[in-house]
């Protein structure tokens, strides 16, 4: 933890030293682009420059990697080497001779030049380190073997890798060196952006899975999290400066890390602004609930009101009556994975793309993998996983109904695991079985916008086939649930969309405490979060006027036409569902219509 305080201290003081030295101008025709066109891009900026011979790399190293104590900076091991060591082509222990290391080896690209001399990923280290590290993928793993001869010693260990998605033999390079080494890579895909998908390739490579972002999935994970974890240092700056002076071109990784972001990252689908900031064009923000307006609220009807959302298309509101145990239950989503098509165990965490594999966008999670019957896997044997609905708008009493079972090895040995679901800070944990059994957690003060769904700890893995959302208690008896339809509502919710002002008067109300909220549709096709929740106690008291549509006292023309209007799309905000339902069927349709119509002609 000190050393990367110190390395992002030291990131901060010399700032400047990086944007001082690159050339005016020098990333011009990249800024405003994003994702592949910004790669390729940053490729037309960079690809261009003086190809070195293997010979002048001795010299080039005396520039770009020597230490100011004269040696060597090896990034292999601690030892001492200056051009004037062993140049050794074989090595039997650590400290017996110096390589230059194709840190991305060269077999992976068929040693096509001029990446074969390019000096931005050749590093001098120990020769015997080297060798042990071969072409194996830079990865994780834990009890590795560190070769060391004395007080000279191997920096990092040689393994099977213990990262998620991977579990061949990898280098683990030392903690200080690793996201240089990140960045060295992001460079190459970057450099060799139109090379990469003719390359034979290697295991840390997946371009015909992930296209231009050219790293398998688990390697992209987790070259960002040492990219992250080990900020750029005053070291690499250096060394970019003096590669520059070398070939003619820069690590645009070192000079702005945030590209890496940009392209594999938080910032993917942001266009690249020069800097570490991604401005966003649009003024979003998210709309604020204002206090209700007490002389606004009838027996069954009250306004709501919101700050501006900033560059808005509409606003969507939400309204749910509180539950009580009276209640019906309402069905608000239902999760059975149906995308999902696996006969065993994925290797790969999905959560990234778990859009693709849902009935429901907006889920998220951590540590899932595909499992067979149209299920996930949550968990590993180290690290708890787990599985978060999409907003939804929730009352206060949830129902989370779900079919899982204990996850169990090749020997029969169950994990014999609890799944805790949770609504913000309210949570149950419920026991599974190692056979698959339908659970159902009743959550009362629900107060958040997501359900949860976790794993105890690592090593307690569970298989979740489907999950089904309710508002309402399931386990009352007088429970019909029934599956919530948008854009429509009743007495106890409404979903209206395609408000255009900041307020909105909904009537025709039952009795009860109803929460609401709203979020903001952006000129984007983008929303905002949903809002703060507001709280409104109505008691359903007050007469209807059955066909008093616009709800102007009295049954007229006006009725009609508010009627077509809402059929066409156009419902005002003072439209009144129960008024308007004048032949009772319990639908808004032409037939009401005709009964106002007949009612004015005094035919009813």
């Amino acid at each position: 933890m000190m050393k990367q305080f110190s390395t992002l201290l030291l990131t901060s003081l010399f700032g400047m030293c990086i944007w001082a030295n690159v050339p005016n101008g020098y990333y011009n025709n990249a800024v405003g682009k994003k994702d592949e066109a910004l790669m390729r891009a940053l490729e037309g900026i960079i690809y261009s420059h003086t190809e070195l011979s293997y010979n002048d790399l001795w010299t080039a190293f005396d520039s770009t990697d020597v230490a100011a104590d004269g040696f060597y900076i090896d990034m292999y091991s601690n030892c001492k080497y200056n051009n004037q060591s062993d140049h050794t082509a074989g090595a039997s222990y650590v400290g017996q001779g110096i390589n230059r290391e194709h840190s991305f080896p060269k077999s992976w690209y068929n040693s096509q030049t001029p990446i074969y001399t390019d000096l931005h990923m050749l590093i001098p280290v120990d020769a015997f380190v080297n060798q042990r590290r071969s072409n194996y993928p830079y990865g994780v793993c834990a009890g590795g073997t560190t070769y060391t001869n004395g007080n000279l010693t191997m920096l990092g260990k040689i393994g099977k890798s213990t990262y998620n998605g991977y579990e061949q033999t990898v280098f683990e390079p030392d903690d200080e060196y690793k996201g240089d080494f990140a960045r060295i890579y992001f460079y190459i895909v970057t450099c060799y952006k139109s090379n990469v998908g003719t390359w034979p390739g290697c295991d840390q490579l997946d371009y015909a899975a992930n296209d231009y972002k050219a790293f398998s999935s688990w390697s992209i994970q987790m070259l960002l999290e040492w990219h992250r974890a080990d900020p750029v240092s005053q070291k690499e700056i250096d060394r970019n400066e003096a590669v520059h002076k070398e070939q003619g071109n820069r690590n645009p990784f070192v000079d702005h890390p945030e590209l890496a972001e940009y392209i594999w990252g938080t910032h993917q689908n942001m266009s690249w602004t020069g800097s570490d900031t991604p401005v966003d064009p649009i003024n979003k923000k998210v709309p604020v609930l204002l206090p209700v307006d007490e002389d606004m609220v009838t027996g069954t009807s009250f306004s709501a009101n919101w700050t501006s959302g900033g560059d808005v298309s509409s606003y969507t509101l939400n309204v749910n009556r509180i539950a009580t145990g009276e209640d019906e239950a309402t069905l608000l989503m239902s999760e059975s994975f149906s995308n999902v098509n696996a006969n065993a165990d994925g290797y790969e965490d999905i959560s990234s793309i778990l859009d693709e594999l849902t009935d429901n966008a907006g889920w998220t999670g951590y540590k899932l993998y595909t499992a067979a019957d149209h299920s996930l896997k949550v968990g590993t044997s180290s690290t708890a996983g787990y599985l978060t609905s999409p907003e939804l708008s929730l009352a206060s009493t949830v129902s989370v109904k779900f079919n899982a079972k204990n996850w169990i090895n090749k020997s029969g040995v169950s994990d014999r695991s609890s799944i805790v679901v949770s609504c913000g800070d309210v949570s149950k944990t419920i026991q599974l079985q190692d056979s698959a059994s339908d659970f159902t957690a009743v959550l009362e003060n629900c107060n958040s916008r997501n359900i949860k769904l976790s794993a105890t700890t690592g090593g307690k893995r569970f298989y979740i086939y489907n999950v089904e959302i309710y508002n309402g208690d399931l386990n009352s008896q007088n429970n019909a649930p029934r599956r919530v339809i948008v854009e429509e509502g009743d007495s106890t919710w409404r979903h209206i969309s395609g408000i255009t002002d900041t307020c909105y008067t909904v009537q025709a109300l039952a009795g009860g405490l109803y929460e609401y909220m709203v979020k903001a549709v952006y000129t984007d096709g983008t929303e905002s979060a949903w809002s703060n929740v507001g709280h409104v106690s109505l008691t359903g008291e007050g007469s209807i006027i059955k066909g008093d549509v616009n709800n102007d006292g009295e049954v007229n023309i006006g009725d009609v036409s508010a009627i077509i209007d809402y059929l066409l799309g156009n419902a005002s905000q003072n439209f009144n569902f129960d008024a308007a339902d004048m032949n009772g069927d319990e639908e808004i349709n032409i037939g009401d219509v005709s009964a106002i119509i007949d009612y004015l002609l005094g035919k009813s």
